[in-house]
């Protein structure tokens, strides 16, 4: 088997056309949510694939909607390819997680894996993108994409956690690679673009000027109205709650037009940096929702 790249590629990232007898799964969730009586409710919600909404919960009221997104064939392998869509409505709140962390399977010959986001959050909406871990198999080769597109007064947290190997295991990620463009723009106007591809042989995974030999990277994204107001304040909490976690991490306020609280982690393990990243969400939270933190169920079980 074998892969090759494809002209007509969509923009956020490169499209493969796998040679093989065996089908991969294509996957798209569409999810929009609205603000109807003072409830977020999903008025709109269309599904292809194995990828859908396991549960839509209310433990913190009608006002925010906890949804839970599943893959339901368990990890993601070479060829497959997701894509999530949601739209917040002015006004709508919504918190997204997943029943427990992203599985990327070895590739093999195969294509790699792509999944593509886009989190589209209008005026007065928020919205928190909160998945757990994504987990890089031994000879993985992923490709990631993440287009945020932000209303001049939307609110937004988010994070995405990456562990290179089942760590639990014994096992080091030795093969394959890692590729993922984060674009986030505020109304028309880009503001924060990040790219990366990262190999398992790569000399920069052991150097101090990248991951340190830590198997565990992140990154986090914060901002809204009332986070602009207060940004200050809020920095200085946050990295009052950073300085408890023995682990590397580094908090930047960027300023107008991003206006953008922005958190990179290195850790040894995906649990830990999760736990540091919870804390984050929980201190910033009265700032980036206005709403005190409340800890997804899921998180628990």
């Amino acid at each position: 088997m074998s892969y090759r790249s494809t002209p007509d590629a969509a923009p956020e990232f490169e499209a493969y056309t796998r040679v093989s007898p065996i089908d991969a799964w294509t996957a798209r969730l569409e999810l929009r949510f609205a603000r109807r009586d003072n409830t977020t409710e999903a008025v709109h919600r269309n599904h292809r694939g194995p990828l859908r909404v396991q549960r839509m919960l209310y433990p913190e009221g009608g006002g925010c909607c906890h949804a839970l997104l599943l893959h339901p064939p368990g990890g993601i392998a070479g060829g497959d390819r997701l894509e999530i869509d949601v739209q917040m409505e002015t006004g709508a709140h919504a918190l997204l997680t997943t029943p427990g962390a992203a599985k990327w399977y070895r590739a093999g010959d195969a294509a790699p894996a792509q999944q593509s986001l886009h989190l589209i959050v209008a005026d007065d909406a928020c919205l928190e993108w909160l998945p757990q871990e994504s987990i890089l198999f031994d000879g993985a080769k992923v490709i990631q994409a993440c287009q945020i597109t932000l209303a001049p007064r939307a609110a937004m947290f988010g994070w995405d956690i990456v562990q290179l190997g089942r760590l639990a295991a014994g096992e080091r990620w030795n093969q394959g690679f890692w590729q993922q463009r984060l674009a986030l723009s505020r109304g028309d106007q880009p503001v924060w673009l990040e790219q990366a591809h990262l190999a398992a042989d790569d000399p920069l995974r052991d150097s101090p000027l990248r991951l340190a030999g830590h198997q565990v990277f992140a990154a986090a994204w914060a901002c809204s109205p009332r986070l602009s107001a207060h940004h200050a304040d809020a920095l200085a909490a946050a990295r009052a709650t950073a300085s408890r976690f023995d682990l590397p991490c580094g908090i930047s306020w960027l300023a107008a037009p991003a206006e953008l609280l922005v958190i990179r982690a290195l850790g040894a393990s995906g649990h830990t940096v999760r736990e540091l990243f919870e804390a984050l969400w929980h201190t910033l939270r009265p700032w980036s929702s206005a709403m005190p933190p409340q800890r997804p169920r899921i998180w628990s079980t």
